[in-house]
Parts: C-alpha cells; sequence; structure tokens
C-alpha cells in the first residue's frame, strides 16, 4: 500500500508540474504553483505551524517550535534586506499601522486559532490530514474575512497608525524599523537587524524560561528513544520520503521560498484576503451579483470576478493544500491520515467554527493572518508585526485557558 501510495504521490506531483506550466496563463502563475507547493510539503513534513506553536507553549509547555519559528523570523529578515537594501519603496511591504485594529485583530486571531486548532494557511495544510476540522475552519475562516472587509475599508481605528515613520508613511503607516537607526551607516538595516534579534533571543528566553516552570510545576516525563531496524534500501526511501525534516530544514526552504517571492514579485507572503474572495464567490453561486458584493466589501468587483487560476494569492493556496497532501502521499501516510481525521462531533463542529470565524475576522482588523500581518512584516521590518505576536501570543493563552476551564473537555481538540 505504501509503494502504491508513494508512486501515485510522485506521478500526481509530477504531471501537476508538468502540465501547471500550460494550464496556468502566466509564468509568474505557474511560479506562485511552484513556490505554493514548496511551502505546503515544508510546512507539513515538518509539521510546522504558528497555532501549533502557541499551543505546544500552552498545552505541553514545548518552546522548541516557538523557538524554531522566531529563528525563521530572524533569518528571513536578514535575507529580506539584501533584497530591499536602499530600494524599500519599490516593493510591496507590509508596514502596516499600529493602532487598536492590530491589537484587537491579534487577540481575536490567536483566540481563535486555539478553538480551530490551526492558524490560516494550517487549515490548508491540514486539510489532507484532519479534513472534517479544516474544512470547518476553511469554510467559517472565510466567511469571518468576507465579513471583516467593511470593517477593514472604513474604520479609522483599522486604517490609521497611531505612530508612524517617515518610510512607513510611503505605505500603509505604520513603523519601519530601519527608520530607527539611519545613524548606522547602512541605511539603518544594521540597527533594525540587531533589534529584531534582540526580539528574537529575549522572546525565545522568555518562551524556554516557561518552559521551565512549566515542567517544574507539572513535571516533566522524557519520551522514550525508538530505535528500528533498518535495511539499506529501507533506510535510503524513509530518508528520502518519509521520515519528518528537522525544523532547521524547514526553517532554512521557508526562508529560501519567501525570498523567491520577494525576487519574483517585490512582496512577501501573504494568504488570508483569498478565503474572503472565495467566500464571495460561493455567495455568487446562489444568485448574489459581484456588484453587491463589492459595495458591502468596499473590494473591486474584479476582486470577485477574477477566475481561481488567475489570482496569484488562490494559486499559491491551492498549491499549499496540495503540498501538504503529496508530502502524506508520497510518504504512504495518506490514507490513513486522511481517514483518521474524518471523524468530527457536533460540538466540535461548532468550537471549531466558532475559532475559525473570529480568527477569520480578526485578520481584517489586523490587515494580515499569522503570514500576512505576523511573518511577512517582521521579514520586512515593520514594528506591527513583533506586536502582534504579542497580543497573538496572550489571545492563543487566553483561549486555551477558557478551553481547559470552560469547554467540555471531551471536546476533540
Amino acid at each position: 500500500m505504501k509503494n502504491r501510495q508513494t508512486l501515485l504521490g510522485l506521478s500526481l506531483l509530477a504531471a501537476l508540474v508538468f502540465f501547471g506550466a500550460f494550464i496556468l496563463e502566466t509564468k509568474e502563475l505557474y511560479y506562485r504553483l511552484l513556490i505554493g507547493l514548496g511551502f505546503g510539503y515544508a510546512l507539513a513534513r515538518a509539521s510546522m505551524g504558528f497555532a501549533g506553536s502557541v499551543n505546544r507553549l500552552a498545552r505541553t509547555g514545548s518552546s522548541t517550535l516557538a523557538s524554531a519559528l522566531m529563528l525563521m523570523f530572524l533569518l528571513t529578515s536578514i535575507v529580506t534586506a539584501f533584497f530591499i537594501y536602499g530600494t524599500e519603496t519599490s516593493y510591496a511591504l507590509k508596514i502596516y499601522p499600529i493602532n487598536m485594529g492590530l491589537a484587537v485583530g491579534g487577540l481575536m486571531f490567536g483566540f481563535g486559532m486555539t478553538f480551530s486548532s490551526c492558524c490560516a494557511t494550517g487549515s490548508l495544510t491540514d486539510l489532507s490530514s484532519g479534513f472534517s476540522r479544516a474544512i470547518v475552519a476553511v469554510f467559517f475562516l472565510s466567511f469571518g474575512v468576507f465579513m471583516g472587509f467593511n470593517t477593514q475599508a472604513t474604520t479609522d481605528f483599522v486604517r490609521k497608525s497611531l505612530i508612524t515613520s517617515p518610510t512607513g508613511e510611503s505605505f500603509q503607516g505604520g513603523v519601519f524599523l530601519p527608520d530607527l537607526f539611519t545613524f548606522d551607516g547602512f541605511h539603518g538595516y544594521l540597527g533594525a537587524i540587531v533589534l529584531s534579534a534582540v526580539f528574537t533571543f529575549l522572546l525565545i528566553y522568555l518562551a524556554r524560561y516557561y518552559e521551565k516552570r512549566y515542567n517544574a510545576k507539572h513535571g516533566f516525563i522524557p519520551m522514550e528513544e525508538v530505535t528500528q531496524a533498518f535495511t539499506r534500501k529501507e533506510l535510503l526511501f524513509d530518508i528520502l520520503f518519509v521520515r519528518p525534516w528537522k525544523m532547521r530544514v524547514s526553517v532554512v526552504i521557508i526562508t529560501l521560498l519567501f525570498a523567491s517571492l520577494l525576487f519574483l514579485y517585490e512582496k512577501g507572503w501573504s494568504a488570508s484576503s483569498a478565503f474572503g474572495m472565495w467566500f464571495g464567490k460561493l455567495l455568487m453561486l446562489f444568485g448574489v451579483s459581484a456588484q453587491f458584493l463589492s459595495e458591502f466589501t468596499h473590494k473591486s468587483v474584479e476582486f470577485f470576478t477574477t477566475g481561481l487560476l488567475s489570482h496569484g494569492t488562490t494559486v499559491q493556496n491551492g498549491a499549499i493544500i496540495l503540498g501538504a497532501f503529496f508530502y502524506l502521499l508520497i510518504a504512504g501516510n495518506f490514507k490513513n491520515k486522511f481517514s483518521a481525521g474524518l471523524k468530527i462531533s457536533t460540538k466540535d463542529f461548532f468550537v471549531y467554527a466558532f475559532g475559525a470565524f473570529i480568527m477569520g475576522f480578526g485578520t481584517r482588523l489586523s490587515n494580515g493572518c499569522n503570514v500576512g500581518a505576523l511573518y511577512t512584516p517582521i521579514a520586512e521590518f515593520s514594528l506591527s508585526g513583533w506586536l502582534y505576536l504579542v497580543v497573538v501570543v496572550i489571545g492563543g493563552f487566553a483561549g486555551n485557558y477558557v478551553l481547559k476551564n470552560y469547554v467540555n473537555k471531551t471536546c476533540a481538540i
């Protein structure tokens, strides 16, 4: 069975890579397909996700994933500096406003991702291994994003920044960290990288300090090492297709994929706005006009009428789903994982739906999700990303507290 799944997975992947060049209208869309496949594969193979990092820290005290993500943020910002140095305004940087929208949206996102057990990109990668939960999350996250478009477009507490910097004013407002260190002889980038490193290692220290306190209180039971005997052939197969990557491997790969977006498109990674477009297209299937959707959301008519295969973020998001799917299929684990993820209780359905909706609505207040408001802004030296990280973690811990103390423990979270 494993060999058949592996052969099927490799065949489908090869067919997608080959025929994708002919199906998609432009080379740019094809590159987004390849990048998305890489993101999905890397996230799935290393079991990396921001929601998972907060939940692991809150529920088990483990800081390993959180520390890996922090190092990825720092590494990506260093790589980004080489691209945008002295040419910031030629890039579509996510220098976002610092305001109540950022704070409230981040709290909502953190709280919601705890209930739905995934973040925005996590809901995509989970479709292959936790289908029932993930499809509920995708639908209600899309609903939340759609409903939040109006607020995002019309309210000052989302649009206007309380503080800004000269370069920040050239974008959406907010603070571009190199503007704070223009005296450093490197257009402020040396100071911005140093400050980012300080933030990174401070947060890693706090996470590990929390881990020590958690283990001292709850006790720490080390996992037993499992040794297996492999033949040389089995070992090679396992290395190539099955064994999960160490987090540092995925950190490097995701950083390089992010850099490829900057190189090819002069902008970073974004994901959540496409969810709202998908919900709008679903409404159009039931007779709602694109003009009405445009008036309600303050998005353009073209935003809802653009074909799915002509929309770059949709192509990339779809490829993320497929990248995770191909990893499980090639590793021979898809059938078991997918079957196990089909079960869902009524109570779980409502918990996932609630979490995903407020998570989606929160993305509109903060102008993005764990990718668009967190990873990319931090990588592009926006102070908003670091502040968003803090409030998301607070929201995540609050959500875990509510789940633990007020939600029935039989709920499969």
